[in-house]
């Protein structure tokens, strides 16, 4: 029997240098990439392979650069990537290339952060390289990343951590992050305003994991009929703004500043505090009611941050309030807010609304609010 002929194909694992792909997604050109691998390497190194060293290394580095580019359509669709035969690479290279693939420049996100991702604001990322010195190749992988995660995630219910995590193959901060960042950019939160240009990405997405875990559909103690944590609670929303008449009632704020005060004087807060509390006190507790109760509209909810830091934390500031003064007269007025309302149905009964409990309603809001403002206090 005449013997068959058949083919072997053999295959080396692809040597990966990760400082060079960190090069090519910085936006480095070869020549540029191989003068930085040049100056790290010893001198007699050099001498060994003469005058064509550097020249060598420009070789070296194209080569590189070539075969990060033929990867690149894989490492948009990670799963793809992790699961492709093409490419002879280790697990653990492939994973590590997948992180530093979507890693980002805090100070570029910061550019587009909470708008739209549309291909208008794509076209105005020359202008964010220029400002942030980052080159335009990195600002638009950094702009096309969010805009695939959120994409994708958007097609799924559950954890957005856990969502990013699974069909991104990314770490657990790098998720956090990433989840965080497409929740504000979904919801178009205005982060772009000169009131908020001292505020960092690391204060919005601290804010934004906030929400996610108080306030969204999918959190604990939602009312879910969906379980996504891309959109907000709006039963818990309507709720809101459904106590909002009874929460700026004159009888009410009266007697909640009463027991505040009360709450206050234990704690041996400053006089001069406990002055400014007493004469702050209706505006402060007003403020907190009509902005809960605005985030039921889509634009007010746009405005969340805005609306912090022009009604709360800058009138807190003039009456040189720090972070301390804020953190303890908050928690009093959280923490006395369910006797406020014991009192106040036992004395003076209640409207008739759809609520077994307004404190239930909001503390959920004045948790989350508290550290957001915070968060975005900066002397």
């Amino acid at each position: 029997m005449a013997a068959r002929p058949f083919t072997i194909s053999v295959m080396n694992p692809v040597d990966i240098d990760i400082t060079v792909f960190s090069y090519w997604l910085n936006g480095y050109s070869p020549s540029d990439a191989a003068k930085e691998r040049q100056k790290k390497e010893p001198k007699e190194f050099h001498c060994f392979f003469g005058l064509d060293y550097s020249q060598l290394l420009i070789s070296e580095t194209e080569e590189m650069y070539s075969l990060f580019r033929s990867i690149e359509p894989y490492l948009q669709s990670p799963p793809t990537f992790i699961n492709q035969s093409v490419f002879q690479i280790s697990p653990p290279i492939r994973y590590k290339l997948i992180e530093l693939y979507y890693t980002f420049d805090e100070t570029v996100v910061r550019e587009f952060l909470g708008k739209k991702l549309s291909g208008k604001n794509r076209r105005d990322l020359d202008d964010v390289s220029e400002k942030t010195k980052v080159s335009l190749k990195s600002c638009k992988r950094q702009f096309d990343n969010i805009k695939q995660v959120l994409k994708v995630v958007d097609d799924y219910e559950g954890s957005l951590v856990e969502n990013v995590k699974v069909h991104f193959h990314l770490p657990e901060e790098l998720s956090q992050n990433y989840a965080s960042i497409v929740f504000l950019c979904h919801n178009r939160f205005e982060t772009g305003k000169k009131k908020l240009s001292h505020c960092s990405v690391g204060d919005f997405t601290k804010c934004a994991n906030l929400m996610i875990e108080r306030w969204s559909s999918g959190s604990l103690g939602s009312h879910r009929q969906v379980d996504d944590d891309l959109e907000l609670d709006r039963y818990f929303l309507q709720e809101l703004h459904d106590i909002k008449l009874n929460l700026i009632d004159r009888v009410w704020i009266e007697y909640h500043q009463k027991l505040v005060l009360r709450d206050l004087k234990r704690k041996h807060i400053p006089q001069w505090l406990m002055r400014s509390v007493e004469s702050n006190f209706k505006h402060l507790s007003r403020t907190l009611t009509t902005i809960a109760s605005s985030l039921i509209h889509n634009k007010d909810l746009k405005d969340y941050f805005i609306d912090i830091m022009e009604k709360v934390i800058e009138p807190l500031m003039q009456q040189k309030w720090s972070t301390e003064d804020i953190d303890v007269v908050l928690s009093s007025i959280a923490e006395t807010f369910s006797d406020c309302e014991t009192g106040h149905l036992k004395h003076y009964g209640r409207a008739k609304i759809s609520l077994p409990r307004w404190s239930e309603t909001y503390l959920r809001f004045l948790d989350v609010f508290k550290q957001c403002v915070l968060v975005l206090y900066h002397h």
